[in-house]
């Protein structure tokens, strides 16, 4: 197998791939660095909100939990944390959007209680009130890619018994 590739002396350039929100330490970010080098104390910015922040504390993944380390450089996964308060400034923007309504009008507060409910768990699905005269009021979703978007409609047709028209 390969060495990762990447300059660590480039400028910083990294992939979130996951976030959670913990009560004490804000959000904890999980990412890759693709290039450059993640310090304590130095300065991100996300290029989708372009909201900057410090980075308090940086470590490594481990299988039975997070060590926290002085840097990561180009090639390693690892976490950071920087005070976020909102896991949605560390998502991905949308990249496909599509119409999600109710077969039946009477259930859209269904519909908006269960994407309240899927957005929990997943900050990258958006959702904006639409309507349309033939199919009446639904949302306008945005999704990360079109398997993210089958899998919002499969879980909302299972988890909520709800019966959708995309």
């Amino acid at each position: 197998v390969p060495a990762p590739a990447g300059d660590p002396d480039a400028p910083l350039k990294a992939l979130i791939f996951d976030s959670q929100y913990d009560p004490y330490l804000g959000v904890i970010v999980y990412f890759r660095v693709m290039e450059g080098t993640l310090k304590k104390g130095m300065g991100v910015k996300m290029m989708a909100s372009g909201a900057s922040y410090q980075v308090l504390d940086c470590g490594y993944l481990r299988p039975l939990g997070m060590d926290s380390c002085q840097q990561l450089t180009a090639g390693e996964v690892g976490w950071f944390t920087a005070s976020i308060k909102n896991v949605k400034d560390t998502q991905a923007q949308p990249m496909v959007f599509c119409g999600i309504y109710t077969e039946d009008g009477s259930k859209y507060p269904d519909l908006r209680d269960a994407l309240d409910k899927l957005q929990l768990n997943d900050a990258s699905l958006s959702f904006e009130p639409e309507s349309s005269i033939a199919l009446g009021f639904g949302f306008r979703c945005g999704f990360l890619g079109m398997l993210h978007m089958e899998i919002i409609q499969e879980r909302l047709e299972r988890e909520f018994d709800l019966d959708l028209v995309t």
